[in-house]
């Protein structure tokens, strides 16, 4: 039978009292685990950049560890113990060091037994059934969770910080028939491959079928496949929106107090503004 230990990851550049009703330590945990085996070294490996999908926060913090000649501190906790005892321990130092210190624990997998994970693999052949889309929006990102663990994550974080993105509804009733079936669709007898293109015919920008710029082409009509001027905008969000949108350097002129970053969504690891200076 596996013997389990709960272990920590400690940041060797924040010194301080950092203490629990369990433990203290001298310098200031952000991950906590549990596992058997060689489990407490693996985040080491998915440290590497080319396994950005896993827990960019966690990693991110030991990467910047190691771009400074240093390694996070590894220690175990607790050693030798049954599943249930490292599983009762581990949730007791999640809640009580993330309301403290905060941790970049994002996810409750671990809190789920062995035997329960197994059924549910035996029972669901689709990887995304029974999932859930949320925003955190203390870190910023979005996530595809298990529903069951969202309970755990509202604990974490507090209500007030997830948000259920799977439960906001952009069309419902009519309109949500309207725009699937039929001519209403609005790609009704369009794909990627033969949907519309920007092209210049004759010096005026134009935005056409396949075939009316092949007619344009039969007639000797000078064409030429692009655009005249590209868009001025810019996608931009702003700290605690779901979702960038297109906008000028005006729109961040009337909101000189609020953080922003160019792309589609808020990322930790990205550059991040305030009336256009880095911060």
């Amino acid at each position: 039978m596996s013997q389990y230990y709960v272990y920590v990851y400690l940041n060797p550049l924040e010194i301080g009292n950092f203490s629990s009703t369990k433990m203290s330590f001298l310098y200031k945990p952000f991950y906590i685990g549990k596992g058997t085996g060689n489990r407490l070294y693996d985040h080491l490996k998915e440290a590497r950049p080319s396994r950005k999908y896993k827990n960019s926060h966690k990693l991110n913090t030991i990467r910047l560890l190691q771009s400074k000649g240093l390694n996070p501190y590894i220690l175990k906790i607790a050693d030798n113990l049954n599943e249930s005892e490292a599983l009762s321990l581990e949730i007791q130092l999640l809640i009580e060091l993330k309301e403290k210190y905060g941790l970049t624990n994002i996810r409750t997998t671990n809190w789920v037994s062995n035997n329960l994970k197994k059924h549910k693999k035996n029972s669901y052949k689709n990887p995304r059934q029974n999932t859930i889309t949320i925003y955190n929006y203390l870190l910023g990102e979005h996530f595809i969770i298990k529903d069951c663990e969202l309970e755990g994550l509202e604990l974490l974080y507090g209500k007030e910080n997830i948000i259920n993105t799977s439960t906001i509804n952009f069309r419902s009733g009519s309109k949500k028939q309207m725009a699937r079936n039929g001519s209403r669709n609005g790609m009704f007898g369009k794909s990627a491959v033969t949907g519309k293109k920007w092209c210049i015919i004759n010096g005026q920008e134009k935005f056409l079928f396949p075939n009316e710029i092949e007619e344009f082409i039969r007639l000797n009509y000078n064409v030429a496949y692009g655009r005249i001027t590209r868009p001025t905008k810019k996608r931009i969000i702003f700290e605690g929106e779901l979702k960038g949108k297109y906008r000028n350097e005006s729109d961040i002129s009337k909101n000189t107090d609020k953080k922003y970053q160019y792309g589609l969504v808020w990322n930790m690891t990205k550059p991040t503004y305030i009336n256009h200076k880095q911060i």
